[in-house]
């Protein structure tokens, strides 16, 4: 079984795996709404930390690909 590629945590506390970067963002969509899938590549390539005042505050995405 091959392991999951992304892993989404809140807060340090770790929600679910996924396969790939669209499955992680539509089920956070599903959970808070809007198109979070901008939002969340950003924050797996270390381009933006969300403020307080943002929906994706406190969210991590990290990969789990072998190089």
């Amino acid at each position: 079984m091959q392991d999951k590629k992304y892993s989404l945590y809140k807060n340090g506390i770790h929600l679910h795996d996924f396969d790939n970067m669209s499955q992680c963002a539509k089920w956070l969509e599903n959970i808070i709404g809007h198109s979070l899938y901008q939002g969340l590549s950003r924050i797996r390539d270390g381009k933006w930390t969300p403020k307080e005042d943002s929906q994706l505050f406190g969210y991590e995405v990290r990969t789990n690909i072998e190089q």
